[in-house]
């Protein structure tokens, strides 16, 4: 079906794109051609038209649901309860042309807007601000060129210069989109609500990449001073103490040359020594990371990068001119090249081609620094032609493109690739942290604004010796301790904070199975895994304040520095006490002894568990916690997969589905499904032998799991009809063997006492 629809109209070149039902692409141009922005360019965004039917008929783009009609300066969107209007012109408002462009759009008195990244750390709902979309150190890390409102759409400009966005400070109800330079190029995204949005702009931008399954466990970056014994006493003191941890990360003293930008980079031969004797990439038996792989671990190295990236991108190689000699008296070699004002880059090497050697040796993560991303080059031309005005806030997402596919392009593998510096698209390639700015409140905000623009997989570096940062850093979607230039080893900070440690990691660990079912979740359909609660609640706008609250995944609600807290609708039970609590209010918690803030379930919920394990790549649990709180229908899909490869894209992963149905006040149907699906198949016949290879190599992926057994936990004294259960301390007791599991459907009707 034709969905790309080209005219003239007042003088300019028009194309308007039908890519799905509630998503259409706006192009305008002054002179009569495109110049796509790099984010297209470089694949970044990518259409994948649907079989809609779409006709154009007087400037009118007409699909099933919805129409998109241009006339002069005007933009309307309609359909579905939606009734959009655009104004479109020149910078300033000036007439059109290639250098800059003015988008308005008036807003309806009570709607609200949210995204934009990580532009500011002031709040979260944006209605009434000024935002400037420049990448910077600190505040301004991740900006994101996608807006969203409560109403039900949300807007993608494709350009990566400098532009604002006027979201009411100005006119109360009109927002003004100026860009200082660039072509008119946008998309609109239509859907019933904001979760509808987030799935239509994560189809264009890309959704939220699946980490491997170590990355959703707990990362120890040590201090930058360590070597060797001690990056691995360590880790042994971390099973020693009882404390899961599945990553070890490197700073920058892990290098020769301290904070080597080039590509000739090597491992600091006295501090992180390997036999002279063998090749580079050795991994055998006398490298450390041989005893990494005994223990458990994956390694994570620092990296930072000013290298030309574009190069790669562009798919040309600059080759040096081959300066004649005839006629020359003297022959100077100094004049036998062309000069290049960037001393570092490799004309022709891609920036990955190095670093696979470090792959050999066993990294499986690259933390990339902020260091000079960030930052300007104002007389630095990229890829020989394009100047950094334009290059500046989409080099992260190239940088971040570039690493994730050169790992599985390598290794066929999933690497822990995380970035301080985002811009749109950077959530198909990569995981963020917030920066050198620690584990305070601020994170938070930072975090919950990047869930509502696509970036899902978002940390922080949690302050171990703040227990409110330990409980909010242990319930993140991925988390990680620095070390830096502090001892913060868990057992170097006193007992209570040892314990607590201890007890957080503990408990993630036993949340894994949840925790990365929802992954897999938001791999899907976008949709984060921390959740603001304007989004998880979107119709009740005193929520949109709170920076101190939000849900992970379906079930669970997580309170954060400031124990002031609102209960939304519904029952609430407090995963710590199991004492209940009534939605719609507010409450000062305070937290039990031991933890740092509040977690609480939600009423309707089936809550995966697992027995904690020192990592989580030490197997598959033989059996399954299912936490069951009553109160609602619901439904969960435990998923299992290699934890390392892509198969998961090609559907390669077993689901076990739950459902709660029927319920009421005297009890509720609970069904489990007979595990489903497929396990990938080997990649190589060869054996993988701990002694010699690499972790990352594609022999070391994991058999198909057996069929597990689960023990149910009713919250509530229930009796169970047609099985035998238990009651212990108020909870509700089942217990179903793997062999029952195995045998067919199950479903049972438990109705309290």
């Amino acid at each position: 079906m034709k969905n790309v629809f080209l005219f003239e109209a007042q003088g300019r070149r028009v194309e308007l794109r039908a890519i799905d039902e509630g998503i259409f692409r706006v192009r305008l141009s002054a002179t009569g051609k495109f110049r796509e922005s790099m984010l297209s360019r470089y694949g970044i965004l990518q259409e994948q038209p649907k079989d809609i039917e779409a006709r154009l008929e007087d400037g009118v783009l007409q699909t099933g649901r919805f129409s998109l009609a241009l006339s002069g300066e005007s933009l309307s969107v309609s359909g579905e309860g939606h009734s959009l209007a655009f104004t479109v012109s020149g910078r300033g408002g000036e007439a059109l042309s290639e250098e800059g462009f003015r988008l308005s759009l008036g807003l309806t008195e009570k709607e609200r807007l949210y995204g934009l990244g990580d532009e500011n750390r002031d709040g979260i709902m944006k209605r009434g601000r000024v935002a400037t979309l420049w990448q910077t150190d600190y505040i301004g890390y991740g900006p994101i060129p996608f807006l969203m409102s409560s109403a039900g759409w949300g807007i993608l400009v494709n350009c990566t210069y400098l532009h604002t966005y006027d979201m009411g400070a100005s006119e109360k109800n009109t927002l003004v989109i100026d860009a200082e330079k660039g072509a008119l190029d946008f998309y609109i995204f239509l859907a019933s609500d904001m979760k509808g949005v987030l799935q239509l702009y994560t189809d264009v931008s890309g959704k939220p990449v699946m980490l491997p399954k170590s990355a959703y466990g707990f990362t120890f970056v040590c201090n930058e001073q360590a070597n060797a014994k001690m990056m691995l006493e360590d880790c042994a003191a971390f099973r020693r103490y009882g404390i899961p941890c599945d990553i070890v990360g490197l700073e920058p003293g892990w290098m020769e040359t301290h904070y080597d930008f080039s590509v000739d980079k090597k491992w600091d031969a006295e501090r992180f020594y390997l036999p002279y004797w063998e090749p580079a990439n050795y991994t055998g038996i006398f490298s450390f990371c041989y005893n990494l792989r005994k223990m458990g671990y994956k390694l994570s190295l620092w990296l930072c990068c000013d290298y030309d990236l574009l190069y790669e991108e562009e798919g040309e190689v600059r080759r040096r001119t081959e300066n004649s000699m005839e006629g020359r008296l003297i022959k100077d070699e100094h004049l036998h090249y062309s000069v290049s004002m960037d001393r570092i880059t490799k004309q022709g090497e891609p920036w990955f081609e190095h670093l696979k050697k470090f792959v050999d040796n066993g990294a499986a993560a690259f933390k990339l620094d902020a260091s000079q991303q960030c930052l300007e080059h104002p007389d630095r031309l990229w890829a020989g032609k394009y100047f950094d005005d334009e290059v500046h806030n989409v080099y992260c997402v190239i940088y971040a493109k570039q690493m994730k596919e050169g790992f599985q392009n390598y290794t066929g593998k999933r690497a822990l690739i995380y970035t301080p510096c985002l811009y749109a698209g950077t959530q198909r390639y990569a995981a963020s942290w917030a920066g050198d700015t620690g584990g305070g409140e601020g994170t938070l905000t930072s975090i919950l604004n990047l869930a509502l623009s696509g970036h899902a997989n978002a940390s922080c570096d949690l302050d171990p010796t703040d227990p409110k940062s330990i409980h909010y850093g242990f319930l993140m979607p991925w988390s990680q301790l620095l070390g830096w230039r502090n001892w913060h080893q868990p057992w170097l900070l006193g007992e209570e904070l040892e314990e607590m440690i201890r007890s957080y990691s503990r408990l993630r660990s036993s949340l894994f199975p949840y925790i990365y079912s929802m992954a897999h979740l938001t791999n899907r359909t976008g949709i984060p895994l921390a959740r603001p609660l304007c989004l998880a609640y979107p119709d009740a706008p005193a929520l949109d304040a709170l920076r101190n609250e939000y849900m992970l995944g379906d079930s669970l609600l997580v309170g954060a520095f400031d124990m002031h807290l609102t209960l939304p609708k519904g029952k609430w039970t407090d995963f710590f006490t199991g004492k209940e609590y009534e939605g719609e209010r507010e409450l000062d918690y305070l937290p039990p002894k031991g933890k740092g803030g509040a977690l609480f379930v939600k009423e309707g919920s089936i809550l995966v568990m697992q027995e904690p394990m020192s990592h989580v790549d030490a197997g598959f649990p033989e059996e399954y916690l299912v936490h069951i709180y009553p109160g609602a229908d619901t439904a969960f899909t435990l998923v299992e997969d290699d934890g390392i490869t892509y198969d998961y894209e090609d559907g390669k992963v077993f689901e076990t589905k739950m459902e709660m149905t029927d319920s009421c006040k005297e009890g509720f149907t609970f069904t489990l499904y007979t595990r489903e699906g497929e396990w990938g198949e080997k990649k190589t016949e060869e054996a993988y032998d701990v002694n010699t290879m690499s972790e990352n190599h594609i022999a070391n992926v994991p058999d198909a799991p057996a069929v597990s057994g689960f023990t149910v936990m009713i919250h509530g004294d229930y009796i169970v009809e047609g099985a035998e259960a238990t009651s212990e301390n108020g909870t509700t007791v089942l217990r179903i063997s793997k062999e029952a599991h195995e045998a067919g459907v199950l479903s049972f009707r438990a109705v309290k006492k």
